[in-house]
């Protein structure tokens, strides 16, 4: 099947989520309502409901989850283990300890008055928690894949130490608010975090575009890298610090999602096998897919309740992990 083709068998799968995700929920809508929105002929009621509510939460699942996939693929491509994720190697955790801080420190019991605030802290706990996982990840002056994933691990659970030790500070309301993000419940799902976040996110993903050449160099030796006249650690750096940045904003206003990293890469390179720039623009797709279809199921599998994002795909993502795990092809 050639590439374009399965390009676009993913659009039409997002087409599809798009359309059951708007007119899906405790407010039924019908295509002729969504028909009527785009003629202007909509009711008050079903505009309210549409933009107001369900246009800045689908924009949110989308963007984000594309974040996080190209955040995945970044950091799989540097550490050349096909295991690695935000969330596994404690970029999640990093972020989740800013968003503590955050919550203590600035916020007190809203996380709406310090919308500029909210995602610096949480990209600077996702930022410092991986460069101090590469750091660490030397091993005899070499980088070693199996180290970073291992010291990620195990820095994400002292992270999460600290944060508990936060919250014991906590009152009910902020408490409830740490909860959700740890959950994935996408609680920034306004107008006003969509302005502030996702213009962020597009433009770091057009710079990571541009280094898509440097990237499908990575599957080659670094003392071969190294020959070829490329400066290893500097373009690890970067692009560590362009994964730091796609992962920690997303998950400041989707919660702390894991596995979308792991998941929608590893799918990109089976279906489009060596070729970087297809692989980039599959997994973008891929992880918007997957974290928009995540929602949707989250909010109708046990309506009216609903589930948060992050529990369904660590439900989806947990088992794929153990798949990898049992191929023997990782660590």
């Amino acid at each position: 099947m050639r590439n374009s083709v399965k390009i676009l068998i993913l659009v039409a799968l997002i087409v599809v989520t798009i359309v059951f995700t708007l007119t899906t929920g405790t407010f039924k809508m019908s295509l002729s309502d969504i028909w009527d929105l785009a003629t202007g002929q909509a009711s008050s009621k079903i505009e309210l409901v549409f933009y107001k509510f369900r246009m800045p939460r689908l924009i949110i699942t989308l963007i984000c989850g594309a974040a996080l996939a190209l955040s995945g693929l970044i950091l799989q491509v540097v550490s050349k283990n096909p295991l690695s994720d935000p969330g596994i190697i404690g970029v999640n955790a990093g972020s989740g300890f800013g968003v503590v801080l955050f919550i203590a420190l600035v916020a007190g019991n809203s996380g709406v008055n310090h919308l500029y605030t909210l995602p610096l802290m949480s990209f600077i706990g996702g930022l410092l928690t991986v460069l101090l996982v590469f750091a660490l990840s030397f091993v005899g002056g070499k980088f070693s894949s199996n180290t970073f994933i291992l010291i990620g691990i195990a820095t994400a659970l002292g992270v999460t130490g600290f944060v508990y030790v936060f919250t014991s500070m906590f009152d009910n309301t902020q408490m409830d608010m740490l909860n959700r993000f740890f959950a994935g419940n996408i609680w920034g799902d306004s107008w006003e975090f969509v302005i502030v976040t996702i213009p962020y996110i597009v433009i770091i993903m057009i710079i990571t575009l541009f280094r898509v050449r440097e990237m499908s160099m990575m599957s080659l030796d670094d003392d071969m890298l190294t020959t070829l006249g490329m400066h290893v650690t500097r373009e690890k750096i970067i692009l560590i610090v362009l994964a730091a940045l796609l992962s920690s904003i997303s998950v400041s206003v989707a919660g702390s999602i894991s596995f979308i990293g792991l998941i929608a890469p590893h799918i990109a390179r089976m279906m489009f096998k060596i070729d970087m720039k297809i692989i980039f623009v599959g997994t973008l797709l891929i992880g918007a897919f997957l974290l928009s279809f995540a929602d949707f199921v989250g909010k109708t599998i046990a309506e009216p309740l609903i589930i948060p994002v992050g529990i369904v795909v660590s439900l989806i993502g947990g088992p794929y992990f153990l798949y990898l795990l049992f191929r023997g092809k990782t660590i």
